[in-house]
């Protein structure tokens, strides 16, 4: 599920600015299973006067591109996808009535203002269908359930304008829960319920999802940036993976997590954290490698951290 997409290319890579820092990692094909690392950047990203408002102009935007540009060490790659972060994009659950594809997408305009706190017009948005268990009630209704994402004009535009002063043409820009979901599944979808958590740097973010499809997304604040001596942070990201699990059995009839799945820089902490969410929640987890998931070839020496932009590198052609 996208904002923008475009035709892929040779090469590809993902762009994500978050907090104070960009990521800039760029794939290519070797073979029809495999991928090998071309390069792999993060350097700072300086907002100026705007704070955490990252995307406030395009000459901020334009600005600290310039300076990523000095560290790449080759031209941008044929196809480059942009990542928002968390707390600048709005996902919901929303049931629609069934209807053709087209024609839902089309109305939602005339239901956005009950989902989100922000004008339609001033925002880009996008739906698409949730799949749902075949012995789901709600099936047999007459109501699609459909996952929401709208982002501000602003955002989008600012991102665009300020890439293609530098010659930076963006082929896609998606939300990174999205982009972090994809990450942390792999090529091939587990079947039934499963919990993905990215346990960031500088937020986390943890979905709940029914085979490839993402049902509950939850950004948290709580962040594995510094030292845990205490393992409060590993306390406070069982929790709220606990409390995602309760609300999306609230969301899904039948939802019972069969694994956890948790990649991130918290994974810095893997013993400490595997434990602690094994214990809790008694359910199997399994700590993941994105590089090794996705049969990444020449990996960099800190796996952990890099998840959502190569979840961007690796989003389809043609996703919607």
């Amino acid at each position: 599920m996208g904002l923008i997409g475009r035709q892929e290319g040779r090469t590809r890579a993902g762009l994500f600015i978050f907090g104070g820092v960009m990521q800039y990692v760029v794939l290519s094909r070797q073979g029809n299973k495999s991928y090998k690392l071309e390069e792999c950047v993060d350097t700072p990203y300086d907002a100026g006067s705007m704070g955490g408002e990252l995307f406030a102009s395009q000459e901020v935007v334009e600005d600290n591109l310039k300076t990523l540009k000095k560290h790449v060490g080759r031209k941008w790659a044929d196809n480059v996808y942009a990542g928002i972060q968390s707390k600048d994009v709005l996902l919901r659950t929303v049931e629609l009535p069934q209807m053709d594809f087209a024609d839902l997408k089309e109305s939602f305009r005339f239901e956005f203002d009950r989902f989100f706190p922000i004008p339609v017009d001033e925002a880009i948005y996008d739906v698409a269908l949730l799949e749902r268990p075949a012995d789901d009630d709600v099936v047999q209704a007459a109501m699609s359930q459909c996952i929401a994402v709208a982002v501000r004009n602003a955002t989008v535009e600012n991102l665009m304008l300020g890439a293609g002063r530098i010659g930076l043409r963006l082929s896609g820009i998606e939300p990174s829960p999205v982009a972090s979901l994809r990450c942390l599944m792999g090529p091939v979808a587990p079947s039934g319920f499963n919990i993905y958590a990215l346990a960031g740097i500088v937020s986390s973010i943890i979905v709940a999802a029914y085979r490839d499809n993402g049902i509950v997304y939850r950004n948290t604040t709580q962040s594995f940036a510094a030292d845990d001596p205490t393992g409060k942070n590993i306390e406070n990201f069982t929790r709220d993976l606990q409390a995602t699990i309760k609300f999306a059995a609230t969301q899904m009839r039948g939802f019972a997590t069969d694994k956890v799945y948790v990649g991130g820089y918290g994974l810095t902490h893997g013993t400490a954290l595997k434990a602690s969410l094994e214990e809790t929640a008694n359910i199997p987890v399994e700590m993941v490698n994105p590089w090794e998931t996705w049969s990444i070839s020449n990996q960099p020496k800190q796996v952990y951290g890099w998840e959502v932009a190569i979840g961007l590198a690796l989003r389809p052609s043609g996703v919607k």
